[in-house]
C-alpha cells in the first residue's frame, strides 16, 4: 500500500489571528495509506478539528512536515492539492441559493477547462456520487433548504465526485441519526475497499470507530497523541484512560460505553 500522507514532527496550535494561544500537540508522526480509514478520537476541546486544518495548511503549524505523495505540503499548490485530498469541513456554506447537483459539481473544479462546463463525466461522476450517498433525489433542491442530515450526505458526495485519493471529513456524521450514521461508516468503508480511498475523519462515535476503523488517533487533553488498531487500543485500556469518566466506563468486551 502507497504512503498518501505522512506527518513528521508535527506540532498543532491554536492561534488568534497570528498570535499562538496554546500549543496543543507536539512530536505527531503518524501516516495514512491507500484504502485506510483512520478515525481521530478525543475529547471536545482537544485539537480534532486543528488536527485536520493543520494538515490542510488552514492553520498555522508549529514545526514539523506534513507530506502528501512524498511531497511537502509548503511545495503543493492550492489546485493541485484539490487533486490529492478533498474536505468536509464543519463551516458553513453561505450560498442561500446554490442547488444541490451544482453544489456537488463544485467537487469537478479542479479538473475543469476554460470554458467551466462539465464534461460527459464530470456529470457521470457526480451523478454516481449523489447515487452513492442517496441523494440524488435532492438535485433540484435548493442545499440551504435542506435538513443537517442531508446537508452533510450532499457535502460527502461533493467530496466523492472530487476523486481524489483521500478523503477528510470532520465529524462527517455528527447531524445524522444513529441509523444514518452507520449507513454512513458502512459507506466510507465501502470507499476504502472497493475504491481504494484513503479516509482520515474525526468523530465522537467512538463505539463506531473502533467497529470500523483500520487504525485510530487519540488525541489527549494534556498533549498525548496515541496511535493503533481498534483492538489494541481497546485491549491495552487506552480508551478507558482517555474516555471513561465518573459516569460511563467502556466496556471492552461488549465494546460499548455502559453506566457505572
Amino acid at each position: 500500500m502507497s504512503i498518501i500522507l505522512n506527518i513528521k514532527d508535527l506540532t498543532t496550535a491554536y492561534y488568534v489571528g497570528t498570535r499562538k494561544e496554546k500549543t496543543l500537540h507536539q512530536n505527531i508522526f503518524a501516516e495514512v495509506q491507500q484504502g485506510e480509514l483512520i478515525c481521530v478520537l478525543g475529547l471536545n476541546g482537544t485539537g480534532k478539528t486543528t488536527l485536520i486544518r493543520t494538515l490542510l495548511g488552514i492553520q498555522k503549524k508549529g514545526k514539523g512536515e506534513v507530506f502528501y505523495n512524498e511531497k511537502p505540503l509548503k511545495n503543493i499548490n492550492i489546485r493541485d492539492l484539490s487533486r490529492l485530498v478533498s474536505v468536509v469541513l464543519t463551516d458553513k456554506i453561505d450560498d442561500s441559493f446554490l442547488k444541490v447537483f451544482d453544489l456537488v459539481a463544485t467537487g469537478r473544479f479542479p479538473y475543469g477547462n476554460i470554458s467551466g462546463k462539465l464534461s460527459e463525466d464530470d456529470i457521470n461522476i457526480i451523478t454516481y456520487s449523489m447515487i452513492l450517498m442517496k441523494v440524488e433525489h435532492l438535485n433540484d433542491r435548493v442545499f440551504a433548504q435542506l435538513s443537517d442530515g442531508e446537508k452533510q450526505r450532499v457535502l460527502i458526495a461533493r467530496a466523492i465526485a472530487q476523486d481524489t485519493s483521500l478523503i477528510m471529513l470532520d465529524e462527517p456524521a455528527a447531524f445524522i441519526d444513529s441509523p444514518g450514521k452507520i449507513g454512513i461508516m458502512e459507506l466510507l468503508k465501502g470507499l476504502t475497499i472497493k475504491n481504494k480511498k484513503a479516509i482520515l475523519m474525526t468523530t465522537h462515535d467512538i463505539e463506531s470507530a473502533l467497529r470500523y476503523a483500520d487504525e485510530v488517533w487519540i488525541l489527549g487533553k494534556n498533549g498525548e497523541f496515541e496511535t493503533g488498531k481498534p483492538e489494541i487500543v481497546t485491549n491495552s485500556g487506552l480508551i478507558n484512560e482517555y474516555f471513561d469518566n465518573e459516569e460511563v466506563i467502556f466496556n471492552k468486551s461488549k465494546l460499548r460505553f455502559e453506566k457505572r
